[in-house]
């Protein structure tokens, strides 16, 4: 459907945040001077557990509700009131001042309020604070700081969870020698803490926060709302976006799921298009056999500086990002994430889809971890042969007609649709693929923008967007994004484009189709334990016919695209 009217918008949000105001004035007026006498010990953190308990299921969710809005409203509205003030002579301040003091005062306010409710509105600011090449510096940088500042659960309250899932409520001493009470990180799901096991392994335990699932699907179901208030006012609609969040989120919630999806990730990114082991360009840690339940998780220790800290640890040791060893540190730093991730999407479709820079950590070195496998993606045959094709295109695009015909049909085959209004829907289309997987200052077909929150932008004409982009989306545009705020020159189509290819001539051919990365005898070290089928060092003509099979396959596409 068309765009609303922006008044029609206005009174959506108005009556959404209306609504929960009467009602929590009305009935919660004693819980109010309870919380506001918690809120004067602790400036986070409110939306913690104990706090849940003292207000009803549903008060706590309009209390939280209301919050937002009161937060959200004035951020926004103020760069609609204050040019208008500006403009009838209200406000003498120069443009670049005003600009200046409305991303100043915006988004400390949008930090505060982020902060205080945590759960998934936490998550939403870490992808924020990630691209640095659509909001202001002070949006950035503070929203950064919701990476790992998140207050954390009592240790004593961890200890007892970590004893009742491993130990069955006896002592923790029947597995750890040791048991950090500081955590190592805090998040809107789970807190991490150091440990030692009886065998002098180190481990890192992830603990689900308690109480925590009830307010992390109250603020998807608000984020949604709010999306559906705002659609046809934002540059793309987000509603669909936070429908797979959701979904998503049942996976992040089930700790038994993860430790499956990290050996999954593991060893996807642990060989190629075709099957073939490689070198992992890099680490992810491993959960430790028959130590996971639902609610912990007990893994490979990771030592090493989370990417949302890199500034800081770089000058400590004495190097300037923006430098020449910076960039060259930089570039080494996406070539790992760019191979990790084309590795993903071609050897099995299998996806890490939560990259923001609190779960990409830098070790000794120069080497990069990725951690928190809860966020993933599934590809599947005809959908990476799709993605293939698109970052084919993206990297070889030259402005002509029948390059942008050829990106509109893979967009569309992929089951994005437009607005019916949409002019030059086969620009739009192109627009789309290149704003994934297109070099950073591509210029767009059909006058559209690069930047999402132009009006001209192409996320604005998207009727319908599928859930499997958006994780996949939140790749590409994570490492584009990781690049901007090191100052280097990165393509991402230029980097898949090989594996790309690879894809494509391994996949077309259904009669011999490779099994996913994650099901081959190489996956882990625990499946090729002593006997591996066919590794006797002779070369067998069958695998020879299928080799060559292979490469001239490859020939004849290379030749078709080139």
């Amino acid at each position: 459907a068309p765009a609303a009217p922006a008044i029609s918008s206005r009174t959506q949000v108005g009556t959404a945040a209306l609504t929960p105001c009467v009602i929590f004035l009305t009935v919660g007026r004693r819980q109010l001077r309870r919380l506001r006498a918690r809120r004067r010990k602790s400036k986070v953190g409110v939306a913690n557990a104990a706090t849940q308990q003292e207000l009803p299921p549903l008060l706590f969710r309009l209390r939280r509700s209301l919050r937002f809005y009161s937060a959200v409203i004035p951020v926004l509205g103020q760069y609609v009131v204050q040019p208008w003030l500006q403009s009838i002579g209200l406000d003498n301040r120069s443009k670049a001042d005003l600009i200046h003091d409305m991303d100043e005062w915006g988004s400390k306010e949008l930090q505060s309020a982020l902060l205080e409710l945590g759960g998934f509105y936490v998550k939403t600011g870490q992808v924020l604070s990630t691209r640095v090449d659509l909001f202001s510096e002070p949006y950035t940088r503070r929203l950064r700081l919701l990476q790992d500042s998140l207050p954390p659960v009592p240790a004593d309250e961890i200890r007892a969870v970590v004893a009742k899932e491993l130990c069955g409520g006896g002592s923790l001493s029947e597995l750890l020698r040791e048991f950090d009470p500081e955590p190592l990180g805090t998040a809107s799901i789970a807190q991490v803490h150091r440990a030692v096991l009886n065998d002098g392994r180190e481990v890192a335990i992830k603990v689900l926060r308690p109480g925590c699932e009830p307010t992390l699907r109250g603020d998807v179901a608000n984020l949604k709302v709010f999306a559906l208030a705002l659609r046809g006012r934002l540059p793309v609609d987000y509603y669909p976006v936070f429908c797979e969040l959701e979904r998503a989120l049942d996976g992040e919630l089930d700790f038994l799921s993860e430790a499956q999806s990290a050996l999954k990730v593991a060893a996807s990114v642990g060989h190629d298009a075709q099957g073939r082991q490689v070198e992992p360009p890099l680490v992810v840690p491993l959960p430790l056999p028959g130590l996971a339940t639902r609610r912990v998780l007990v893994m490979d220790f990771i030592k090493g500086t989370p990417l949302s800290k890199l500034e800081s640890r770089a000058k400590e040791l004495g190097i300037e990002l923006g430098s020449p060893a910076g960039k060259m540190f930089g570039r080494k730093i996406l070539e790992a994430l760019s191979t990790a991730y084309g590795n993903m999407i071609f050897s099995s479709g299998f996806i890490h889809g939560d990259p923001h820079p609190g779960n990409i950590f830098v070790l000794g070195g120069g080497r990069v971890a990725l951690i928190d496998c809860g966020q993933v993606c599934q590809l599947f045959r005809r959908q990476r042969l799709l993605v293939a094709e698109a970052i084919c295109a993206s990297a070889n695009y030259d402005g002509s007609r029948g390059m942008i015909k050829t990106l509109a049909d893979v967009v569309r085959s992929f089951g994005v649709t437009f607005f019916e209004d949409t002019k030059d829907e086969d620009a739009a289309a192109a627009s789309v693929a290149l704003y994934l997987f297109g070099e950073s200052g591509v210029d767009f077909p059909g006058g559209y923008a690069r930047e999402e929150f132009k009006e001209n932008s192409p996320l604005r004409k998207l009727a319908t967007f599928p859930q499997e982009l958006v994780l996949l989306g939140r790749s590409s545009v994570l490492i584009k994004g990781v690049a901007a705020r090191l100052g280097v020159t990165w393509s991402v189509a230029k980097k898949w484009e090989p594996l790309a290819r690879d894809a494509i001539a391994a996949l077309c051919n259904e009669e011999d189709c490779p099994m996913p990365a994650w099901s081959l005898p190489t996956a882990n070290a625990v499946y090729t334990s002593g006997q591996d089928l066919k590794q006797d060092g002779r070369l067998r003509f069958g695998d020879a016919a299928k080799g060559c099979a292979k490469l001239v396959r490859r020939w004849g596409i290379e030749k078709a695209a080139g």
